[in-house]
């Protein structure tokens, strides 16, 4: 009886034994596995019944180039299987042998619009056979907003292969965000539709994460022809750039880091194309992710390269990984279709928030996108301060020196104004009057700029008083450098040197004019907007510092 009653007293310790175990169990094969998160086995042989690439068409077959720009007949007889040539370092392979079970998991994003079905199956096949021992958990791809619905959702029969389907088109830089809002990976690999990646592309991307976390990486791309679809590697090494006019292009490194030619050493990028972008979630997220305004669609990815420098991080080009991409004479296919007037509304928007004093020279190179609609930059702005993010001058001599401002002799630039009002001219009036106009952060003809030389610069044409033939009024005139266009500027007044009359606004809807020098006179009292102030060299010792600039002191 007793021994009974021993046996039933232990019957609950045994089951909290037994469920002990389970849990210890359950949880080492969770942190083995990484949760559900299993990487993708992909069977090659499913592509033998796998009926998606239709036949190409009468049409295709005589202008094979004309549907997408690349020849659809040349990919159609390409198997998705194919083998490239490695054009990685001959050393590369060993760099990430040792820590492949140590990289964290991925998630690779492919959006595309209206591809060649044949396309868009060798680069998701690519992805599925070359990447290697890295852990890719799932395949999104966002179809945004193709004509057939099916060039996705056929693919989702692929195992890891997710489908998100927009009905309308709405960007690149909206439809991968929807991507990452699906995403489970610890990492995310942003991929274009028209891209074919090379073996073991993805494994030193994500170990540069590793080693440095708040960093965006992308690889070298390749080229891939438009009409003969053949691999070609890129001869040299290059980074992404831009100029004034907020264009992307490509740049061969500096010189000074032309010894990483033939090394495996990541180098730095002042921003990227966008075919390719390795970075890890939760950075990726902290950055605020793409810019999701419609306005920002045409130049998201310079957007936010900007943003990953001046907000704590930085961009890379990591030459051990390789992708080739679908060009036409070294041009991006897949920004075909960007109407101008799209790029530069687009291009405004990130002068606004990012280039701080600097938008100028972009205004200078694109005048006409002062015409174009400003959307709401608003909460980029304010997420700009939340991060605390730099500002363009430091970007520019830390980043990008290459990129020199236009202008290297100012003194003063900006809007010259006396209270709410500011210099400004009539166009339609011969002859030009400077005269003073509300002031409007959308007028060009608002923006002066002071040389060290004396004039007064606005769109080529500078402050000019001719005494004799103006009766004292001052116009606007072609720049000759002579001396009826230089000024000097003595503490709040603006001084014609020529004269030594003031700049004199008494009457400045009529138009300005050079009057005798008024101690005082609330219509000589000018602010230019940014200025440097250059110390007068006659100073009377224990005066108050009087700043002054003109010709014979530079």
């Amino acid at each position: 009886m007793t021994k009974r009653r021993c046996v039933v007293c232990r019957m609950p310790l045994v089951i909290i034994g037994f469920f002990t175990c389970v849990v210890i169990l359950w949880q080492i094969g969770w942190a083995v596995l990484g949760g559900w998160n299993l990487p993708i086995h992909f069977d090659a042989s499913i592509l033998q019944d796998f009926k998606y690439i239709p036949e190409v068409s009468d049409h295709d077959k005589l202008e094979p180039l004309s549907r997408y720009g690349y020849s659809v007949v040349a990919s159609h007889d390409i198997s998705p299987l194919r083998i490239n040539r490695e054009t990685r370092h001959v050393s590369c392979k060993s760099i990430t042998s040792s820590v492949r079970h140590e990289l964290p998991t991925t998630t690779v994003i492919i959006t595309f619009t209206d591809v060649a079905r044949s396309v868009l199956l060798r680069t998701v096949v690519s992805v599925l056979t070359k990447t290697g021992a890295v852990t890719i958990i799932e395949i999104i791809l966002v179809d945004d907003g193709s004509e057939n619905e099916e060039d996705g959702q056929l693919l989702s029969q692929f195992p890891g292969v997710k489908v998100i389907r927009n009905d309308k088109k709405r960007g690149r830089g909206l439809a991968r965000m929807q991507g990452v809002a699906a995403a489970s990976g610890e990492v995310i690999a942003f991929l274009d539709c028209l891209a074919e990646v090379n073996v073991e592309w993805l494994a030193p991307l994500v170990l540069r994460l590793t080693q440095f976390p708040r960093t965006v990486v992308s690889p070298v791309i390749d080229s891939i022809d438009h009409v003969t679809f053949e691999y070609q590697p890129l001869p040299g090494l290059y980074r992404g750039a831009f100029d004034w006019s907020l264009q992307y292009h490509w740049e061969e490194l500096p010189a000074r880091h032309q010894s990483y030619e033939d090394s495996t050493e990541p180098f730095r990028s002042p921003t990227l194309n966008g075919n390719v972008i390795v970075v890890r979630k939760d950075f990726f997220n902290s950055l605020g992710g793409y810019d999701q305004n419609q306005g920002a669609r045409e130049t998201e990815d310079l957007e936010f390269s900007l943003r990953a420098w001046m907000c704590g991080g930085q961009i890379e080009i990591v030459p051990c990984s390789r992708v080739g991409m679908i060009q036409a004479n070294g041009r991006d296919l897949g920004k075909q279709g960007i109407s101008y007037n799209s790029y530069v509304r687009s291009a405004r928007r990130v002068a606004e928030i990012w280039l701080d004093e600097y938008k100028r020279f972009f205004y200078s190179t694109r005048p006409t996108s002062r015409m174009q609609l400003l959307s709401d930059i608003s909460s980029q702005r304010k997420l700009k301060e939340r991060l605390r993010c730099k500002n363009f001058k430091w970007f520019l001599s830390t980043v990008y020196p290459q990129l020199q401002p236009l202008v290297n002799d100012e003194l003063a630039y900006g809007y010259i104004r006396q209270e709410n009002e500011c210099i400004d001219v009539d166009p339609g009036q011969l002859p030009l009057v400077a005269k003073l106009r509300e002031c409007d952060g959308d007028k060009n003809s608002q923006e002066w700029s002071w040389r060290k030389r004396g004039v007064i610069v606005s769109n080529g044409m500078c402050l000019t008083a001719d005494l004799l033939n103006m009766q004292g009024y001052v116009s606007v005139q072609f720049c000759k450098d002579i001396d009826i266009q230089i000024w000097y500027r003595h503490k709040e007044k603006i001084v014609h040197q020529d004269t030594n009359l003031c700049l004199d606004g008494h009457n400045g809807h009529t138009g300005l004019m050079i009057a005798d020098c008024i101690q005082d006179e609330a219509s000589q009292v000018w602010t230019v907007e940014r200025e440097v102030k250059v110390k007068a060299k006659a100073a009377k010792e224990g005066a108050e510092d009087e700043y002054v600039y003109s010709v014979g002191m530079l």
